[in-house]
C-alpha cells in the first residue's frame, strides 16, 4: 500500500489557504501538515481555524485533501513552570482543532536541556507528556527528533517510559542523521516502531561546516534507506516534506519546491 505524500505550510508562508488548497492538488499531495498560515504561527488566532473552521474543513473535502497534521511550537522539554504551561497550553488548542478537523496528529518538539541532567529531563519530559497526552485528545502527540532530542537514544528513553496511549515519536529524517551522527537503522531500531509521522528533507554539506536544504538530486541524505526502513516495519503514515522557506528565504520558492519533491516523495512511497 503507498504511504500517503504531505507538505508543511513552511514552505509557503505567504500563502492564503485558498492558494495552499489548489497548489496542494495541482502538484498531486494528498495533504497538507499546517505549521503556518500568512505567517501567523498560533494558528487557532486565525479564522480560518476558529470563526470558519467549519468552511476550513470542507474546502479541504471538496478538494479530497486531508489536513495530516498540525506542526505546534510546543515542547516536551522546558525549564521553567511558565514555559510548560504555555507549551501545554499550545497542544490543547491543537487538541481542540483536531477534533474539529479529523486531524490525528500534533508535533512537539523536544526541547533545549539547557543544562539540565539528562536522566532528570527524562522524567520531567515523561510527566509533560502524560499531561500533553490528555490537553491533545481526540489527537496524538508526536514528538520530533530535535533539539537535545535529536540523538533518538534519549528519545527513545523517554517513550519507553511514557505510558500514554496517544504519545509517539517524529522521526525527522534529517536531524538524527545529520545532527546526531546516526545511521538509519540506528535511528530505526531506536524509535522506527514508535514513529507514527515523519518530516523529510534533503540537505547536503556546505563549505565551513553545517549543512544547506537543497532540491531533490542535490543532496546525499540517504531518504530511500530510512523510508525502507519504515515500510519494511509496517509505517503506514505520511511522509511529509518540510521546505523550510519561512526559515531559509533565499531557498527555492513554493512552486519549485513542492512539485520537486512531490516526485520524490511518490517515488519513496511506492506510488
Amino acid at each position: 500500500m503507498p504511504l500517503p505524500i504531505s507538505f508543511s505550510t513552511l514552505a509557503c508562508p505567504d500563502w492564503d489557504l485558498d492558494t495552499i488548497i489548489a497548489r496542494a492538488v495541482k502538484y498531486g499531495y494528498d495533504a497538507v501538515d499546517f505549521r503556518v498560515l500568512r505567517r501567523e504561527m498560533q494558528l487557532w488566532k486565525l479564522p480560518e481555524f476558529s470563526s470558519d473552521v467549519a468552511a476550513t474543513r470542507q474546502k479541504l473535502r471538496d478538494a479530497g485533501l486531508a489536513l495530516s497534521g498540525f506542526s505546534s511550537s510546543a515542547q516536551m522539554f522546558a525549564t521553567s513552570a511558565a514555559k510548560r504551561a504555555e507549551h501545554l497550553q499550545t497542544v490543547a488548542r491543537y487538541g481542540e482543532l483536531c477534533g474539529l478537523l479529523d486531524v490525528e496528529y500534533i508535533r512537539v518538539f523536544g526541547g533545549k536541556l539547557d543544562g539540565t541532567p539528562l536522566e532528570e529531563a527524562i522524567d520531567a519530559s515523561v510527566e509533560a507528556l502524560e499531561q500533553m497526552s490528555d490537553a491533545a485528545r481526540p489527537g496524538t502527540v508526536v514528538v520530533e527528533t530535535h533539539d537535545d532530542w535529536a540523538n533518538s537514544h534519549n528519545l527513545a528513553m523517554v517513550l519507553a517510559k511514557a505510558s500514554a496511549d496517544n504519545v509517539f515519536a517524529l522521526w525527522d529524517l534529517y536531524h538524527p542523521y545529520r545532527l546526531a551522527g546516526e545511521s538509519p537503522r540506528e535511528t530505526y531500531d531506536n524509535i522506527g516502531r514508535l514513529t507514527r509521522y515523519t518530516h523529510v528533507k534533503e540537505s547536503k554539506p556546505i563549505p565551513g561546516g553545517g549543512f544547506a536544504p537543497v532540491l531533490p538530486g542535490e543532496g546525499d541524505t540517504p531518504l530511500a534507506e530510512m523510508v525502507g526502513l519504515l515500510k519494511a516495519g509496517g509505517y503506514s503514515g505520511y511522509l511529509t516534506l518540510e521546505w523550510e522557506k519561512l526559515w531559509h528565504p533565499d531557498i527555492a520558492d513554493a512552486d519549485v519546491a513542492l512539485p520537486a519533491y512531490a516526485a520524490l516523495l511518490r517515488e519513496l512511497a511506492g506510488k
